[in-house]
Parts: structure tokens; C-alpha cells; sequence
């Protein structure tokens, strides 16, 4: 009953970009050297053979792991016992640690997600598969080094959601990450991977906005998108365990936004994501839609899609600062709604860190260290918030 899909009744109809000047500054446009200058082919040790389509992805057995992939646009699957993982590393060019398989299955979900005494942080939003313009981010602010290997040391990345859907390299994109959320942890750093809408539309069983590519996966597999993430996946079982709420210092991390019916409802950072971990994530849409929490956490006032903050033209600064005094908090940094680069209002209580990665041609990254904010390019420019 937790697969079968209904059609979600509510839809976004777009997205308002003015609003008025002393809520909303909107900063200078990306730098003209910066534009179209992601290379189409990022020179990457993992996926390196252009022979295999899409993969892998891991299915926990009783006694095994099967491994599938797409290569030469048919079918392969492999069973692995034990430890030996050689086969991911010659058919896609990465190391495959066993213990992370044992680690995940035994870590319970963090519902507080508090982090205090954080010096420096990167975070950026809406990635949708453009594996390309996640590398060269991640590159030129030395999160990770030539071999694509955790470098940020203490530090903390934050993906503020939508890693899913619309681009050609989504898994591509889930296993990096995947990969240094384990290596930051060895180096004291943290990788924060939150859940946005399109995950949890992914998870939910709705498939509208996958690219064309998974769908021809899931044929090639005899079954839908959403079963390539189920419950028994390594990538889908490490998904449903994810936030959507993060504090770390004195800002909050969450993929759409916080309303002011939120705070009214009273609900908290923790309550939410457990609700969302039991009872949102992989349920049906029926069940979701008939009941009023629920449906309101996953309605246009809730964490994960809400757009106020850019569309609400009745939203004061006072009503800003009673959400912020709500949690505690300073600041709160938002992806889900795109601008063409990281955006400030109100004074920089509210940054809006969707800088429309999803076209495939620019992207930036949110920057705190040491008491300093400030956005990021491609080209590896460095602007002040």
C-alpha cells in the first residue's frame, strides 16, 4: 500500500521574482566569464567508461549484494558475497568500502540535527543531475581535490535537496556525495544531505520529471524508477533516512522554507523530520493527503515546497524575525526557487542559495567561514553577501 501513487493536489504555477526593495536584494548577475563555461565532459577517475550507461546500483540481499548497471544499453547484474567489491572499482573506477554497507543498515536517523561551533561551510541547492557543475563547485572551492576525494577537512557541505530528477547524471551525482558524507566523517568534517520535494516525489513513487534516460533504465530493469531506490537499495535506504531540517550555528538549513503557518502550528526542527522519515517518505499519496498534518507539510506553506519568502509580498521583516526567534536562530538559507545566482532578503536573515544549477551552465556555492558570508562561481570567484 506505501507504493501506490496518486497524483499530488497541489502544483507550483510559477515563480514571482520581484519583490519589493527593502526586502530583497538581488545581487549582480554571474560574471560574464563564468557563463557556459562548465566542460561537457568532466575528467572524473568514477564513470569514466563511456560504455556504461547508467549504475550501479546496490540491492541488499539475505546473504548478498546484487550490483546493476546499464552497459551498452542492455541489463547486468552481478552478485557479490562477502567483501569483494573489485568489480565496482573496475567497472566504475571508485573504491567500494563493505563496512559502509554495515554502517548503514545499523545508523538510526538523527531527527535533532544540531551542529554548533561550525568555522566554515559550503552549501549549494538543486543540483537535478548536473554532475558537472556539482564537480567544478566543488573543485574550486576545495571541497574535494583532483581525485575527487574529501579535502575540506573540519568543514561542513550542506545539499540543500532536488539532487534528483530533471538532469542526465543523477546517479552519478548521488554516489559522490555518498562517498564523501564517509570520507568527511574520517576527517571530522560533515557532509548534510537534506531532502528536497523531487526526492521525496522520487521516493513517492512520481516519476514526472525524471530524464529520459532512468526511464529507459527502469525498462531495461523490467520495473519503475522509484523501485531502483527502494527500501532495500543502498542509495534509497540511505535517502530515507535523511533530513529535511538542519541548524548548524545560528542558521537553519531547510530546501523550500519556513512559514509562518509552521511556527503557528508549532512545529519543530526534530518533530518534523520525524514525521517525514516515518510518515511522509515512500508513503502513498492517499494516505499523505488525508491526513492534515501531513498534507500540510507537504503543502505550499510546508518545508519543502513553500515559496513565500520570494512570493509573499505581504511578508514583513517583523514576520521574518518572529520565525527566526521561533528556532533561535539568525539567519535561514533556502534553496527550491531558482534566481540566477545565491540571492539575500531581509537583511540577510533569508538567503535563497537555488542559483539555477539545474540549467547546466552556471552555479554557485554558499559560503560561511569564520563570521564571513559569501557566494561563490564556477570560475571560482568569491563575492560578499
Amino acid at each position: 500500500m506505501r507504493r501506490n501513487y496518486k497524483h499530488i493536489g497541489f502544483f507550483i504555477t510559477g515563480v514571482f521574482l520581484f519583490l519589493s526593495a527593502t526586502a530583497f536584494k538581488n545581487n549582480s548577475a554571474p560574471p560574464k566569464e563564468d557563463v557556459n563555461d562548465i566542460n561537457v565532459h568532466v575528467e572524473s577517475p568514477y564513470f569514466a567508461k563511456s560504455n556504461i550507461k547508467d549504475g550501479p546500483y546496490f540491492f541488499l540481499e539475505d546473504n548478498h549484494v546484487t550490483v546493476k548497471w546499464i552497459y551498452k544499453n542492455r541489463p547486468v547484474e552481478r552478485h557479490i558475497y562477502g567483501r569483494n567489491f573489485n568489480v565496482v572499482k573496475r567497472k566504475f573506477g571508485f573504491e567500494f568500502n563493505y563496512d559502509w554497507i554495515k554502517q548503514d543498515l545499523t545508523t538510526q536517523p538523527n531527527y535533532v540535527q544540531r551542529f554548533n561551533n561550525v568555522d566554515k561551510i559550503i552549501a549549494l541547492s538543486d543540483v537535478h543531475g548536473q554532475y558537472d557543475v556539482l564537480v567544478k563547485l566543488l573543485k574550486q572551492f576545495n571541497v574535494i581535490d583532483d581525485q575527487f576525494n574529501w579535502s575540506f577537512g573540519n568543514g561542513h557541505l550542506v545539499i540543500l535537496g532536488d539532487m534528483m530528477d530533471r538532469g542526465a547524471k543523477v546517479t552519478e551525482a548521488l554516489w559522490l556525495i555518498y562517498r564523501l558524507e564517509k570520507q568527511a566523517e574520517t576527517a571530522g568534517g560533515k557532509v548534510h544531505f537534506l531532502l528536497g520535494n523531487h526526492e521525496i516525489m522520487v521516493l513517492n513513487s512520481d516519476a514526472r520529471y525524471i530524464h529520459e534516460k532512468y526511464l529507459t533504465t527502469a525498462r531495461l530493469f523490467e520495473t519503475t524508477y522509484d523501485k531502483l531506490y527502494s527500501e532495500n537499495n543502498l542509495i534509497g535506504n540511505w535517502l530515507r533516512k535523511k533530513p529535511v531540517m538542519v541548524t548548524i550555528n545560528d542558521m537553519l538549513f531547510v530546501h523550500a522554507g519556513v512559514s509562518e503557518d509552521f511556527v503557528l502550528n508549532g512545529y519543530t526542527r526534530s518533530g518534523t523530520n520525524k514525521l517525514f522519515t516515518e510518515n511522509i517518505v515512500g508513503n502513498s499519496w492517499k494516505e499523505i493527503l488525508t491526513n492534515q498534518t501531513l498534507s500540510f507539510l507537504m503543502g505550499n506553506k510546508g518545508p519543502v515546497w513553500y515559496r513565500g519568502y520570494f512570493e509573499d509580498t505581504t511578508l514583513t521583516e517583523e514576520k521574518i524575525n518572529n520565525i527566526l526567534n521561533y528556532f533561535g536562530i539568525d539567519h535561514i538559507i533556502v534553496g527550491h526557487t531558482s534566481m540566477p545566482n545565491i540571492v539575500t532578503l531581509f537583511d540577510n536573515k533569508i538567503f535563497g542559495i537555488d542559483s539555477s544549477i539545474k540549467l547546466g551552465d552556471y552555479g554557485e556555492v554558499f559560503i560561511y567561514e569564520n563570521g564571513r558570508y559569501s557566494r561563490g562561481s564556477t570560475s571560482g570567484t568569491i563575492m560578499d553577501l
